[in-house]
């Protein structure tokens, strides 16, 4: 059976002892002195209205005795004695008076009211006297109203200590089903976990259960305390072995880029000792011999492209291009590599137009130029015969720059793995495409050293637009301003 089942349904004598020891505690500690305090209060207060109820009675009863005195005494009262009595006698509002008596002092006796077994409340005042005869006035109060009042006062102080009483009951209850047991549970399971990490030292004979929920409570506080410690020291440990492998890391990728870039070097001089003893060959008229030439020729530009891209992503991969970022204009962009790519553009009879080179930019213009040429040259390979647009605009607070092209296009499932090196997708029909797949491998890399990255979005059959956007300038010169006025407008050149 669970620790709290046991506890609710069969609780042993120990959970007894520990139960009652923390709801006494409670009971001590928080609802027993605001019982004690409520009950003395209604003592207080109880006794006090008793003695104002009593004393409201005397002031009343005085005060008739006094009006009556006056009454008797007044040598311009024209109505009889006795009138006065009896008139006193029913204008009494208490209802208590049960009779007034008069002796003027001369034997006689004036009287008004019944005469009563029981024992009376009797106010008598002696007044001025009649010649040598003293005048008494007494009148008689019937002491049961006012006891029947004084029992309802006691009677409902005593049905409010009863409230307190039970308050003091529920709040008891309260206590044990709210705190106690939620208490002994966590005790129990606080108890068995640390029975598993720590060991148990034996509680003292007779120590309370609030003691014993602290000795616990220290003992977790403790395996925290040590757990964080051993966290800590795993958190160093796995910083120290990560700036390790980092180190490990950046220093393969120097030694990496230091191997290729020995390779490139010992690679370039054969090739361009190759590429200077083609031309220098003269193969005469044998056709064939021609044949071999262009073949060689062919061979070592495609091993020379080859190298520089591969010399490319090293670069790229090592670090060691710095950016130089400042503010040009879309113009100087797009005419840094312009004739090249149209002389691209005419041997693959595709056309290229630009647009919108009167943008501003912030950026490196050196990586900028190099990424959208890296993203043209795509470009062009992917639409033989058809059209690339070159274009700037406006989005926002940045500028992108787009290449679209009309060529077949790229299906959903390659537009990822693209970006990988050495992927050639198949063309329309199927036919493999020159090029080693590194083109848009240099661009994504150029893109991320720009702090940008490249959008792709294209279709089998209606084309590829790739993109990418590079913030506008904070604040231009004036002369900055006017030349951004001027419009590139550059005629479309057929290939």
């Amino acid at each position: 059976m669970p620790a709290a089942l046991r506890i609710a349904s069969a609780p042993g004598p120990d959970d007894m002892l520990l139960r009652l020891g923390l709801l006494n505690r409670l009971l001590v500690d928080s609802v027993l002195p605001c019982a004690l305090a409520a009950l003395a209060l209604l003592v207080v207060l109880t006794l006090q209205r008793v003695h104002m109820y009593d004393e409201d009675a005397q002031v009343q009863a005085t005060l008739q005795l006094e009006r009556l005195a006056g009454d008797l005494t007044r040598a311009d009262t024209e109505a009889p004695p006795q009138t006065l009595l009896d008139r006193a006698l029913a204008e009494d509002t208490s209802g208590a008076l049960r009779r007034i008596e008069w002796h003027p002092g001369n034997g006689a006796m004036l009287s008004s009211g019944a005469t009563s077994d029981q024992p009376l409340r009797i106010y008598q005042r002696q007044l001025a006297r009649a010649g040598n005869a003293m005048q008494t006035l007494r009148l008689q109060f019937d002491p049961q109203p006012l006891r029947h009042a004084l029992r309802g006062i006691w009677l409902s102080g005593i049905l409010c200590a009863a409230g307190i009483v039970l308050l003091a009951l529920l709040a008891r209850w309260s206590l044990r089903r709210r705190v106690v047991e939620p208490m002994l549970r966590l005790h129990e399971q606080l108890s068995s976990l640390l029975a598993e990490r720590l060991p148990m030292p034996a509680e003292p004979a007779g120590q309370s259960g609030f003691a014993q929920l602290q000795s616990v409570a220290t003992r977790l506080a403790m395996l925290l305390e040590a757990q964080r410690q051993d966290w800590e020291a795993i958190q160093r440990s796995s910083a120290n072995d990560a700036l390790v492998q980092q180190r490990l890391a950046q220093a393969a990728t120097r030694s990496k880029a230091q191997f290729v870039a020995l390779v490139g070097h010992h690679f370039r001089q054969p090739l361009q000792a190759l590429q200077l003893l083609s031309v220098c060959l003269q193969p005469g008229d044998d056709e064939e011999q021609r044949a071999t030439l262009a073949q060689i020729r062919a061979s070592i530009g495609t091993m020379t492209r080859l190298l520089d891209a591969l010399l490319e992503i090293s670069r790229l991969d090592a670090g060691v291009i710095t950016t130089s970022p400042r503010e040009f204009d879309a113009t100087e962009l797009f005419l840094r590599d312009r004739e090249s790519l149209l002389e691209k553009a005419a041997q693959q009879g595709v056309t290229l137009h630009w647009h919108g080179g009167h943008h501003r930019l912030h950026g490196d213009l050196a990586l900028t130029s190099d990424l959208v040429r890296q993203l043209v040259d795509n470009a062009i390979a992917h639409a033989p015969g058809g059209k690339v647009l070159v274009a700037a605009r406006r989005c926002g607070r940045a500028v992108t720059i787009e290449v679209r092209d009309n060529g077949v296009g790229i299906a959903p499932i390659h537009q990822q793995r693209i970006f990988e090196e050495f992927v050639r997708l198949p063309g329309q029909d199927g036919e493999r495409r020159d090029g080693y797949g590194l083109g848009l491998t240099i661009a994504a890399r150029l893109a991320k050293l720009l702090g940008t990255r490249i959008e792709l979005h294209s279709a089998p059959g209606r084309g590829s637009t790739f993109s990418f956007s590079l913030p506008q300038p904070a604040l231009t010169s004036r002369s900055s301003a006017t030349r951004s006025r001027r419009h590139l407008h550059l005629w479309p050149r057929a290939g």
